[in-house]
């Protein structure tokens, strides 16, 4: 069995590739070839999450372990630890073990380029990133890699210095004009002022659990809202909870099949909660293993 440790899973997981390979494994689902059942949730002591998640392919199968602890930012720890173990569906061989927290911020971070790439209206060029943990960091370089026309600004509560990203405190945020916003932390009231992403495409990434909010109810409602998988959506997007939507909404997998929003100029919204096809489609890059 193969072991990635964080640097080799990174390296095994470049950003076009994976978000073809997001595609692809959309396109497979919609045929039925995938299996995803809703992964299982169980709460930790200090607010945090253990999150088991299985999906299977007709080649291999995989199982990711990841906990998440909010509060590990504070004490110098990181907020997300956890493992993929890839199988041989054929055989039951174990093929590889992989970073849990690297394939799982680069993956949210491909769904969320692969959602820009079918939903904004223009390519962005004035980006406000919200969070400055793993997942707002793989965010800021997957735009780079892929929008490098991009101006990429970060806010964080805590003073930060990223690569190719200028820092802005939360009162900036109204200043400019924003083409794409993309919420990437654990909080539980919203992270944008009134008015701010209002006509812009909005993901927000970071609030997984009923009880996080990161985007303003009012701008959730009044938008066109697709999300990554809808069963864990409805069940878990605090996001859209605060605004009333407990309906089936438009997918991710709708949008690669060929749906397009509306050209209304409403503000677009992208929420995304995470699932194992996701992470099924990493772990099928991460070792070259083809669809059959």
């Amino acid at each position: 069995m193969r072991v990635l440790d964080a640097a080799a899973t990174a390296a095994a997981l470049p950003w076009a590739p994976l978000l073809a390979e997001i595609a692809a494994v959309c396109r497979e689902h919609a045929a039925g070839n995938i299996d995803c059942p809703p992964r299982l949730v169980l709460p930790l002591p200090e607010d945090g999450t253990l999150l088991v998640m299985p999906a299977r392919s007709a080649a291999i199968a995989v199982t990711k372990l990841v906990t998440v602890h909010p509060h590990n930012a504070a004490r110098g720890r990181p907020t997300i630890a956890g493992e993929v173990i890839v199988i041989d569906g054929a055989s039951g061989e174990r093929l590889a073990l992989l970073d849990g927290p690297t394939l799982t911020a680069r993956r949210t971070a491909a769904v969320s380029l692969l959602a820009v790439e079918l939903m904004a209206t223009r390519p962005p060029r004035e980006v406000l990133v919200v969070g400055s943990g793993a997942q707002a960091l793989a965010h800021v370089e997957a735009l780079r890699a892929l929008h490098p026309q991009a101006r990429i600004c970060v806010q964080a509560r805590r003073p930060v210095a990223i690569e190719g990203a200028e820092t802005i405190a939360a009162a900036q945020q109204a200043q400019r004009r924003w083409d794409l916003l993309i919420a990437a932390t654990s909080s539980r009231e919203p992270v944008l002022a009134d008015g701010v992403g209002e006509g812009a495409l909005v993901i927000g990434v970071g609030a997984f659990r009923h009880d996080m909010v990161e985007l303003p109810p009012a701008l959730v409602a009044a938008a066109e809202v697709f999300v990554d998988d809808p069963e864990g959506a409805r069940a878990e997007a605090g996001d859209l909870l605060a605004a009333g939507l407990t309906g089936p909404l438009p997918s991710l997998e709708e949008l690669v099949l060929g749906r397009r929003p509306a050209t209304d100029g409403r503000t677009r919204v992208f929420k995304s909660v995470g699932c194992a096809r996701w992470d099924l489609a990493a772990a099928r890059l991460a070792v070259r293993v083809p669809a059959r």
